[in-house]
């Protein structure tokens, strides 16, 4: 059996939009989730950085083994689709435990900060009920997330942007 394209978007999909405002200026929170430092510190435990790239830009890959609590770890090899510096990339699941992933995380100055959101669209390949409870899944690792993101962002000289 041919192994499906995970980088075609099926016909049906799940979005997710989270978004919050941050205390930081724009160029701090996009080096911040551009980081792999960054990163790690905002998933939960389990989740191993492969391979990160220097520099972001379309076509860069990311890869990470996931490993919930140390059960069966799984390969998530995804690719920067698309990417606009100081504002936003998506990155694109061609390996891994989904039918489809794409995940968009977008900068803006926002009053005094920075307003951050993420698009998440998906496919579980199970129907709505499997989507659905991936859905509450990814809905609440959110909110530990953007905490760790905050904290990181209120660490005097944490995530400083990058030389260009």
């Amino acid at each position: 059996m041919r192994e499906r394209d995970r980088s075609v978007r099926p016909r049906r999909t799940t979005r997710l939009r989270v978004t919050e405002d941050f205390a930081a200026p724009p160029e701090r929170v996009f080096a911040l989730i551009l980081s792999e430092e960054g990163f790690v510190d905002a998933m939960p435990p389990g989740v191993e950085v492969l391979s990160w790239p220097e520099r972001f830009g379309e076509g860069e890959v990311l890869d990470l083994r996931w490993g919930a609590a140390g059960v069966h770890p799984v390969r998530w090899v995804a690719v920067v689709d698309a990417y606009e510096e100081g504002r936003s990339f998506s990155d694109l699941q061609v390996r891994g435990p989904l039918r489809y992933w794409r995940h968009t995380h977008t900068v803006e100055p926002y009053g005094e900060g920075t307003r951050h959101t993420d698009l998440v669209e998906f496919s579980t390949g199970l129907g709505p009920a499997g989507d659905l409870a991936v859905a509450i899944g990814i809905r609440g690792a959110f909110g530990p997330r953007l905490r760790r993101m905050h904290a990181a962002l209120d660490r005097r000289g944490a995530c400083e942007v990058p030389d260009a």
